[in-house]
């Protein structure tokens, strides 16, 4: 009998485990991304303050958007496919 739950409660166990791992991994991720963040602002308000002119003010705006820009759209793809996987694993 303790044989047969075990059996019955490993698809769950299994479910429940690969849960945490992934939001894990999500958080991890997510901790990563905003201290990058972070130290990408930091190091855009020191070379902005630095600018002298209105041309170097702008691109060092529109290199520092452009980068934010690319760090989200590489954050929400990893972001899928971290829950894709998670997915396909689960329908295992």
């Amino acid at each position: 009998m303790l044989e047969q739950s075990q059996k019955a409660f490993k698809p769950a166990n299994e479910l429940v485990s690969l849960t945490t791992q992934a939001f894990e991994q999500a958080a991890e991720k997510q901790k990563t991304f905003v201290t990058d963040l972070v130290n990408d602002n930091m190091a855009f308000v020191k070379e902005l303050s630095s600018q002298k002119d209105f041309s170097g003010f702008y691109q060092t705006q529109k290199s520092y958007f452009q980068a934010v820009q690319d760090k989200m759209v590489a954050a929400s793809t990893e972001a899928y496919e971290l829950m894709s996987a998670n997915q396909e694993k689960a329908t295992e």
